[in-house]
């Protein structure tokens, strides 16, 4: 029963959930320190407003260029040790044989065992060649990423994570109210953030949770304080 529990929380889409952490965590906390900020110089609520909203769109599309490009970027490496790989099979065979009998001598294997499996895992092209990416490189058939749906996922998660301390300036209220809301919001989203966090990792959701509420209040101090500061400036 013990195995089965591991397994089934064992995170089989963690490049998507890299993607959303990554988007969502920086659009809140980023726009937490800006809206704080901001909120201190700003002259109208309504300038505060579409500036903030300026900075959501910008930092969306920003982002989403950025995790296309380090998608894709992933991808080309990926491809030139593949093929990096399959030349070194072909024309240095017997270097890549002991390359992967070293590797698996390292795992604890030996004599006839440790010889039985090199001669298993280079009996076809196509299984050595999977065996030394893999050993060798960590890389598995199913490791390539989608550049594009990496790229929308980043930018429209760090949207999705700049709207929340944007929302209560949205409404009339008083400066320090707005950035108290925008702060409690914050705080909000980043502990949901560590629990959803949490269902895909082995740290508990409390843990996870308040690594986020931290940088949140951390952001949310510094905003304020560099506000202050260009304020008295």
């Amino acid at each position: 029963m013990a195995s089965q529990s591991v397994s089934e929380r064992h995170p089989h889409s963690g490049n998507w959930l890299r993607d959303v952490i990554l988007g969502l965590n920086d659009g809140l906390v980023t726009t937490l320190v800006f809206v704080m900020t901001l909120s201190g110089v700003a002259s109208t609520r309504h300038t505060l407003i579409l500036t903030a909203i300026a900075e959501l769109l910008a930092g969306g599309v920003s982002m989403a260029f950025g995790g296309f490009l380090a998608a894709r970027a992933d991808n080309e490496v990926r491809a030139a040790r593949i093929e990096t790989e399959r030349q070194e099979i072909a024309t240095e065979p017997d270097e890549e044989r002991q390359e992967l009998s070293a590797i698996y001598r390292g795992k604890g294997f030996q004599g006839q065992l440790l010889h039985a499996i090199v001669e298993h895992q280079t009996a076809t092209p196509e299984r050595w060649l999977a065996a030394m990416l893999h050993d060798e490189h960590g890389i598995t058939g199913d490791d390539q990423g989608a550049p594009v749906l990496s790229g929308a996922l980043v930018g429209l998660s760090f949207m999705a994570g700049a709207a929340v301390p944007i929302l209560p300036f949205l409404f009339p209220v008083p400066r320090l109210t707005g950035q108290g809301l925008a702060f409690a919001l914050s705080a909000a989203a980043a502990i949901g953030l560590g629990a959803l966090k949490a269902r895909h990792t082995l740290k508990t959701a409390l843990r996870s949770g308040l690594e986020f509420f931290i940088l949140a209040l951390i952001g949310a101090g510094l905003g304020v304080i560099i506000g202050q500061v260009i304020h008295g400036g």
